[in-house]
């Protein structure tokens, strides 16, 4: 086959493409393993592409992992269209049910909280990422003083919910019949916060 066919042949890559699936390849591994056990080449062999690309579009494998936690905490959107009056409960719902949306693209930002923060490598800039695109919008949201800190708390308490329901699978969380009660009383302990 002359050169010109076997070239015509291949798909043309598509930058942006190509991109995009580096980082949802990133996103996933970061999710699964600690920063420091994840190679640019094995985010290359996942995203089908050659490591080389990893820093031609990215630079470094550091400023791959700052754009695969950009949005990973991000529930800004969610938030206009709660009813502050029900938070707790709605909010405990999700946190309970997860999101099926994320779980099935292999995606899990309790993994990148959990794992970074053993890891002097990534902590701070976890840590800096949810607290502006959970923490803060939240605290936006609410009345009264201490808004900052009642966001935090109920930060905490849904990091807690989520580590026992997803990461640990705890028994008591995982059955059926302790959902309704699991939402209603951590439902409750949020609502108080929101409530200041």
């Amino acid at each position: 086959m002359p050169a010109t066919r076997a070239a015509a042949a291949r798909p043309a890559r598509n930058a942006g493409d190509t991109r995009a699936r580096i980082l949802a390849a990133a996103r996933v591994r970061f999710s699964r393993e600690a920063y420091e056990n994840v190679g640019t080449r094995d985010i290359a062999a996942d995203a089908g592409v050659d490591a080389a690309l990893v820093n031609r579009y990215f630079g470094s494998k550091e400023k791959l992992f700052d754009e695969a936690i950009e949005d990973a905490f991000a529930i800004k959107d969610h938030f206009d269209a709660l009813d502050m009056s029900r938070f707790g409960e709605i909010i405990a719902t999700m946190v309970i049910d997860g999101s099926a949306e994320r779980r099935a693209a292999g995606f899990d930002a309790l993994g990148i909280l959990l794992r970074s923060s053993g890891s002097p490598a990534t902590h701070a800039r976890v840590s800096d990422r949810f607290h502006a695109d959970f923490v803060l919008p939240l605290a936006r949201l609410l009345r009264g003083r201490d808004a900052e800190l009642r966001a935090a708390l109920i930060a905490s308490h849904l990091i807690g919910l989520a580590t026992m329901r997803h990461a640990l699978a705890s028994p008591l969380l995982v059955a059926d019949a302790a959902r309704r009660k699991t939402i209603a009383s951590v439902g409750a302990a949020i609502q108080d916060c929101v409530e200041g």
